[in-house]
């Protein structure tokens, strides 16, 4: 399974350049999420790459923070602040990673595009792999034209 996460662009470079190797989240999806693709928001407002999931670590937010505090890209205060009152936060480990060259503007190539709150289920994103990475770990064929984004619709 594929799905799409809004992350803020000070936390979209910090996974690009290695410091942020945790992606946390109050909620996770019930299907098993292998890749996630990134949605930069505001105000870059594009989906800027991907990123593979290594395994995904749950529990109380004081063993979240010990276990991912040192590669979690965000300092105890705010980690505390994003939590709030949850008893259950969720971690990401991220693996591989993939930038790529041009942005996709969801806007121009999805009829109504909304970014998700959460997390969006993604069909047919497999058609993003094609497009060059500037950061990657394979190397990649060049695009021939930019995909539509195809989403899954909501249940």
């Amino acid at each position: 399974m594929q799905i799409l996460l809004s992350i803020k662009p000070e936390f979209v470079e910090k996974i690009f350049n290695g410091e942020k190797r945790y992606e946390f989240r109050k909620q996770i999806p019930k299907e098993n999420v292998e890749k996630v693709f990134i949605y930069e928001s505001a105000p870059t407002q594009s989906i800027v790459g991907w990123f593979l999931i290594n395994k995904t670590i749950s529990g109380h937010p004081d063993y979240i923070w010990e276990r991912c505090k040192q590669d979690g890209g965000i300092d105890k205060k705010r980690f505390y602040s994003y939590c709030g009152m949850r008893n259950t936060i969720h971690a990401f480990e991220i693996g591989e990673i993939h930038k790529y060259e041009q942005p996709i503007n969801p806007y121009h190539n999805t009829d109504n595009f909304v970014p998700p709150q959460n997390y969006m289920y993604l069909q047919n994103s497999d058609r993003f792999d094609d497009l060059p990475p500037t950061r990657s770990h394979t190397s990649q064929p060049s695009p021939v034209s930019v995909p539509a984004l195809a989403i899954m619709p909501r249940v």
